[in-house]
């Protein structure tokens, strides 16, 4: 799909590239793949293993920017218009119209794609109610004045995900398959995870490969054309990555910041992002011809997406050259190796051997009363390995861990969503994770564990051992899921 070049050829030297990987690696971010393209050709590809070019990573938010595409073909259908109003094409979602806002009643498509919208929107995971599109336009109270405050309205987007279904009677994949990815012979494994009463999930659940996104990035480079073929109205492609509306009410100083389109960021540099939660980042810098791909779980790092850009812009932008360098076998080989060496982060610290490792093996704690519903724990080491094992409401857990590198397990706790979103069942499915340990001081040790699987989060706990007894913290991010393991307790030697 995308010819690889190296570096020089592209117009940035080797050891750049190879700078910018250390940075990312320097600040602990637990990133999974980086791509760079220019000209459509690709001169960067890196994956942290176990991450590889064929996973389908969730993209989170990223997905929203689909959408907004798929808007835009529906205009071009004459299907649509960004002027109507959101509540008269979902008169059948609508319990009482009477009860509708009048702000919410003259809410348009357009400031729907530009987010500013009445706002005031509900969290549909903790709602019975199933359809979130039904949920959208129930009990509001209209907090804004449509078309004023821009304010970050993920509702918003899955109602405009909605519309397309309803408009083109497929789901949201199929009809950009249809019309997009067809085309252009990417997206082949993706597909989008879907809501209680089976709509796409189209504001969060797109999985596909870091090379989609690339893929999808250049379509709108190239204002909607693919190997000379027109796929998206070019006019619409302008608007859409352009700046509609300011967003510095909300996000003043952040590196998106620069305003925003139609589902779309825009950055310095005069460039459009696609963003999405835990540092999914798809960034397009048409005056230097240049794409930036990156997929991680930052979730947890508030200043994560500051320094990945900022770095980005750093390393490579602003040091990129409008023509090719001379050849650099010898930093090519480097970052080469470098970049086959990439593992996902894990926790690293003292000897494996260090003392505390013998006073705590195979010795049961019994737990104080807690919001996590631990009753018990206790560390079993076996060489470079271990288990943390401990009892919880759903019995007894087994969590194996690495010693200052992970080892990759299914998460014992049992209950979480799959294919759709917010459903919650006992039925044996478990997440794929990476577990590492380390002893970070005489009488401390913290354990991490990732979720690196359809949904992504993590949580660090650590345990202070004094006496005969452990202080314990337990510290989670995650998107509807391990909120048992967040909280503080005692546990003492039995």
């Amino acid at each position: 799909m995308f010819e690889k070049i190296t570096p020089e050829a592209a117009g940035i030297s080797s050891s750049e590239i190879k700078r910018y990987i250390d940075y990312l690696n320097d600040n602990s971010y637990s990133i999974h793949s980086l791509l760079m393209l220019r000209d459509g050709n690709l001169f960067t590809e890196a994956y942290w293993k176990p991450f590889n070019k064929d996973f389908c990573h969730r993209q989170y938010s990223q997905t929203k920017s689909f959408v907004g595409i798929a808007i835009g073909l529906l205009v071009s259908d004459g299907a649509l218009s960004l002027d109507d109003k959101i509540v008269d094409l979902f008169p059948e979602k609508i319990d009482d119209y009477g009860a509708i806002p009048e702000r919410l009643k003259v809410q348009t498509v357009r400031q729907m794609l530009t987010m500013t919208t009445v706002g005031d929107h509900r969290c549909w995971f903790g709602e019975t109610d199933p359809d979130r599109t039904h949920i959208y336009f129930s009990n509001r109270r209209g907090a804004n004045v449509a078309g004023g405050l821009w304010k970050y309205d993920s509702g918003g987007s899955q109602v405009l995900s909605s519309l397309v279904e309803k408009l083109t009677g497929m789901p949201l994949f199929d009809f950009l398959h249809k019309r997009l990815f067809s085309h252009m012979g990417t997206f082949k494994t993706a597909r989008i995870l879907k809501t209680p009463n089976g709509d796409s999930w189209g504001d969060s659940a797109m999985l596909c490969t870091a090379r989609d996104m690339a893929s999808f990035a250049q379509l709108l480079m190239n204002g909607g054309s693919w190997d000379g073929k027109q796929l998206i109205d070019e006019a619409y492609v302008a608007k859409a990555t352009s700046k509609l509306v300011d967003n510095s009410e909300a996000k003043e100083g952040h590196v998106f910041g620069h305003g925003y389109g139609y589902q779309i960021w825009r950055t310095a540099r005069d460039g459009f992002a696609f963003v999405g939660m835990g540092g999914q980042i798809t960034l397009v810098i048409p005056s230097k011809r240049l794409i930036f791909v990156i997929n991680a779980d930052t979730q947890g790092n508030d200043s994560a997406y500051d320094i990945i850009v900022n770095g980005f812009f750093s390393f490579i932008v602003d040091r990129i050259s409008d023509s090719p360098l001379p050849d650099a076998p010898s930093e090519y080989e480097v970052l080469e190796n470098t970049i086959s060496g990439l593992e996902l982060f894990a926790l690293k610290g003292m000897d494996i051997n260090c003392p505390l490792r013998e006073r705590i093996h195979n010795v049961t704690y019994i737990c104080e009363p807690n919001r996590l519903g631990i009753t018990d724990l206790s560390f079993v080491f076996d060489g470079d390995r271990g288990e943390f094992r401990y009892t919880n409401q759903q019995g007894a857990k087994i969590l194996p861990f690495g010693i200052n590198k992970n080892v990759f397990v299914k998460f014992p706790e049992l209950g979480y969503s799959d294919e759709v979103g917010r459903e919650v069942t006992t039925n044996g499915h478990t997440y794929s994770s990476a577990v590492s340990l380390r002893f970070t001081e005489a009488g401390k040790l913290q354990i991490k564990v990732q979720i690196i699987d359809k949904y992504f989060g993590n949580f660090l706990a650590t345990f202070a051992f004094v006496g005969n007894e452990i202080s314990c913290d337990f510290i989670a991010t995650a998107e509807n899921f391990l909120q048992k393991y967040s909280g503080s307790f005692v546990a003492k030697r039995m």
